[in-house]
């Protein structure tokens, strides 16, 4: 019963920073429009927005923070793993679960010191020194949201862990762990892909 409870928060959880990624993949899709858009206004017509190299230094940091989680959860964060590859599967899994929890401890600090800055820059009443004049509570305050859903996200892939040792499924749990072969995910990506094209292909021919 916990296991299935624990596995339901995981899912929803990793549901949310999908959302995340696509809301964020969006953002800064927006981001270049605009961009484009104030560059060819330079050029041609010798007019700006004004503010927009502002805006798109706050987009490009909150959207990286809030992007974690779904890397976190997919295990896409870059790991060396030359020398992990020579010890025998007690060492790696313990190597693992070193790399996990120092992390875990990083960003633990890292988004302790953000949420302490987005709330005295609440408190003063900061605002940037530029023409926008805007509040930095609230670009700081996303990006440490960012951080703290990262560090939540790392919190669960550990209970995660937790739960499958419980149940007895041990090389699961050393998966969930170990870093990800980008190799062999590109490689069943690609095969997807060719088995969806060659039976949208088979339903063509048929039809």
């Amino acid at each position: 019963m916990l296991d299935r409870i624990l596995l339901r928060g995981h899912s929803t959880l990793e549901r949310g920073a999908r959302i995340l990624v696509w809301v964020c993949g969006g953002a800064l899709i927006v981001m270049s429009f605009v961009i484009t858009v104030e560059a060819l206004m330079r050029k041609f017509l010798s007019h700006s927005f004004g503010g927009v190299d502002e805006i798109t230094a706050y987009v490009f940091a909150i959207t990286t923070t809030l992007a974690l989680p779904f890397a976190i959860l997919q295990r896409a964060n870059i790991r060396i793993d030359i020398l992990r590859n020579f010890f025998p599967a007690s060492v790696r899994a313990a190597m693992d679960i070193l790399s996990w929890a120092s992390f875990t401890f990083v960003f633990g600090l890292i988004a302790y010191r953000a949420c302490g800055l987005a709330w005295q820059s609440w408190q003063e009443g900061a605002r940037s020194i530029t023409p926008l004049r805007s509040y930095l509570a609230i670009p700081q305050g996303l990006w440490a949201l960012g951080l703290v859903a990262a560090l939540i996200a790392s919190l669960s892939v550990a209970v995660r862990f937790i739960g499958l040792v419980r149940s007895g499924r041990v090389q699961d749990a050393a998966a969930l762990l170990s870093p990800t072969d980008e190799v062999e995910q590109e490689l069943s990506h690609i095969s997807a892909l060719a088995a969806t094209s060659t039976g949208s292909r088979k339903i063509g021919e048929m039809s």
